[in-house]
């Protein structure tokens, strides 16, 4: 089946949306940049505080600020990354080509952070002693289990 003319752009721009959104969402979450439940009031260590019982906080806090400036380029290059797309949405004539190119940039850039992220949550949890490692699972359980 073959979907062509204003149906097919609907769909493409669907499609990029939900894409740009997808990536905007998991870039806020590594880079502890999304506040609420996930992210506490004051937003920063983003989903990993949020799974740190109360009592361990000061200390992963600690830890996670120490590996700050490691996150700071590959943050910045996807604020760049950013605006390749926006630039390719606004390409007229529409160059789809052009757009995927900067999707899949933003995509590896994006990877690349979240890669980041777990390296460094595994070197942390490698520092902690064995009962705050237990403490902090059971913080990963109790977030599995929210709605």
């Amino acid at each position: 089946m073959t979907i062509s003319g204003a149906k097919a752009k609907w769909l493409l721009a669907g499609a990029i949306v939900s894409m740009c959104l997808n990536l905007f969402l998991l870039a806020g979450m590594v880079a502890g940049r999304m506040h609420g439940p996930w992210g506490g009031p004051e937003g920063k260590g983003g989903m990993v505080i949020a799974t740190v019982p109360h009592e361990l906080r000061p200390v992963i806090r600690e830890k996670l600020k120490a590996r700050g400036p490691a996150f700071k380029e590959e943050r910045e290059k996807m604020r760049a990354l950013n605006l390749h797309v926006a630039d390719a949405l606004a390409t007229e004539p529409f160059d789809k080509a052009k757009l995927d190119a900067a999707l899949d940039e933003l995509e590896q850039s994006a990877g690349q952070l979240l890669h980041h992220a777990q390296e460094g949550l595994a070197e942390i949890a490698a520092e902690l002693t064995p009962e705050q490692r237990k403490q902090w699972a059971e913080g990963w359980r109790k977030m599995g289990q929210r709605p």
